[in-house]
């Protein structure tokens, strides 16, 4: 170890592999072995050296991470996916394993290796239905949605009787609108796994007052099985006590969910502040905004904002005019600009021209003879300056809406993924809102008309009004259709996915004043002068 912590790799790594002939079933020597290695970016030879370590003390979840990030630096994504996600049940919430499981997750190359790596073996073996339901999986993160439904059926109706590819199924029936469907496979799950998690949160989610009483013992009993405190069985019991007692009764609840989940996946304050700062260097002023000089076809329409804000909604609209492909939240804007947002790396014509090139290479297909194509992934308000360089003709569509509404709404949800990591902690949440709108007060120095922002509050008040505008500024035809996105076919998969399944209405607006008590940190946290359409008293 001290030889490890003085750098001196190759005297430590002779030792340690000493230790482990002399000390065969000792774990340690094989982790040094392995942390030597992993230092030296020998990640394959360390990698036999952890699975021994993990053999010897199987519950150390340290072990775990070692040998998932060992898996994952080789190019073993989809291993190190499976891995990490099966550990994770043995070690619910621990933070490392999140922390592994993030990092592949956040990176859409990886999703994409899995999809490779999964084709090609599928050649040889293609009636296997894990192989079809980890690729339909990584295609549903890329946003190919229909050749992810494709892999995912054909995997159910291969294996019908396996946990993780029925859940799968049903959550994927959930997205296409099918919540009969989805249910129906969600409570067949616990009949054979009454405790299964996943199932538990998901029918959490779904079920009335009535069945929500009946669902609570079982989530309690899971939550007894457990020796901490469970991130998804705290969100589903609080999602179920709102269902009986009403949502204030069930806030106490919610704060407890979420602590849980901080504590697995903590926001960290300054590192956001110091991507602010790094972006807004790239891009100082509008005649330094580099430009790809390509303006292709079919157009490209970005709709952002905080998410939570109406961007779903506004997707619906949007796609529900003929020829106007729908593409969901994709990862693109987010994978393409990390190399300059995250280093020092120069951003300029000929970059944008590479960053277009590559967007349009890796999205999904859309229909023959479209017209456009909506990209709603709400945190590309970070990434305004790289889309609107490499795509001069782009639209940005720009949603707002009074931050406590949407405060509240990411409080009572639960969003695991490591872009949402401020969204369980109210000071989180309010430092998180300023900044976007930070963001989005740069933007607008920048680009001007380019970006047009539509306020919720009046596109769910006068949808006609509001839709004919955004439909002026992105140049396609205005139709009646756009006023009715809950008859919209497409599949959803964000946390709105219920709620644009029904007509627009302006109910949710002002719900936090009702429960102001309970989210006082987040209140006392934004700054009103970033917010001058909405009254902060």
């Amino acid at each position: 170890m001290a030889d490890l912590e003085a750098g001196k790799f190759p005297q430590a790594l002779k030792k340690a592999t000493l230790g482990t002939k002399k000390f065969p079933k000792d774990a340690d020597f094989h982790a040094i072995a392995g942390f030597v290695l992993t230092e030296m970016k020998q990640y394959k030879k360390s990698i036999p050296h952890f699975q021994e370590a993990s053999r010897l003390k199987p519950d150390d979840p340290q072990f775990v991470e070692n040998l998932a990030n060992a898996l994952m630096q080789t190019g073993q994504i989809a291993q190190a996916l499976a891995y990490s996600e099966r550990m994770l049940d043995k070690f619910p919430g621990n933070p490392e394993i999140i922390r592994v499981i993030d990092e592949i997750k956040l990176k859409g190359q990886n999703w994409r290796s899995i999809v490779e790596n999964a084709t090609e073996k599928l050649k040889n073996d293609p009636d296997n239905p894990k192989l079809l339901a980890s690729r339909g999986r990584a295609y549903g993160k890329l946003g190919f949605v229909e050749a992810s439904s494709r892999d995912i059926a054909r995997a159910y109706e291969l294996a019908p009787d396996d946990m993780g590819i029925a859940f799968r199924k049903a959550v994927d029936l959930h997205q296409a609108g099918d919540k009969a469907g989805c249910a129906e496979i969600l409570w067949r799950i616990l009949e054979q796994e009454p405790h299964h998690i996943s199932a538990l949160y998901q029918l959490s989610s779904m079920v009335d007052s009535e069945q929500a009483k009946s669902l609570l013992p079982q989530v309690e009993a899971a939550m007894a099985e457990i020796d901490h405190r469970d991130s998804t069985l705290e969100f589903a019991k609080a999602q179920l006590e709102s269902k009986i007692e009403g949502l204030e009764a069930a806030l106490p609840q919610f704060a407890r969910a979420n602590a849980a989940q901080h504590a697995e996946n903590p926001y960290d304050f300054g590192a956001e502040e110091k991507k602010f700062e790094r972006i807004k260097s790239l891009f100082p002023s509008p005649e330094a905004v580099p430009s790809s000089g390509v303006e292709d076809v079919p157009l490209p329409i970005f709709v952002l904002g905080q998410p939570r804000s109406g961007t779903t909604l506004m997707e619906m609209m949007l796609s529900s005019v003929p020829d106007v492909a729908g593409c969901g939240e994709l990862t693109l804007a987010a994978d393409l600009s990390a190399v300059y947002s995250d280093e020092n790396q120069p951003f300029d014509d000929v970059e944008a021209r590479r960053f277009a090139e590559e967007f349009r290479e890796l999205m999904p297909p859309i229909p023959d003879g479209s017209i456009a194509f909506v990209d709603k992934m709400p945190h590309n308000y970070q990434r305004v300056g790289f889309i609107l360089s490499a795509f001069p003709n782009a639209k940005i569509v720009h949603m707002l809406r009074d931050p406590r509404d949407v405060g509240l709404s990411k409080w009572i949800r639960r969003f695991p993924a490591g872009g949402m990591r401020y969204a369980s902690n109210l000071n989180s949440i309010a430092h998180s809102a300023n900044l976007y709108r930070r963001y989005m007060q740069h933007w607008d120095a920048i680009f001007g008309d380019r970006i047009l922002t539509v306020q919720y509050e009046n596109l769910v008040a006068d949808p006609e009004t509001y839709s004919k505008q955004v439909a002026a500024f992105c140049g396609i035809d205005w139709q009646e259709s756009m006023m009715h996105p809950e008859e919209n076919k497409k599949q959803v998969r964000t946390a709105s996915i219920d709620q644009v399944r029904k007509k627009i209405s302006t109910k949710s607006i002002g719900g936090w004043r009702k429960v102001a008590d309970h989210i006082r940190p987040m209140l006392d946290g934004f700054d009103p002068d970033l917010w001058p359409e909405y009254e902060f008293g």
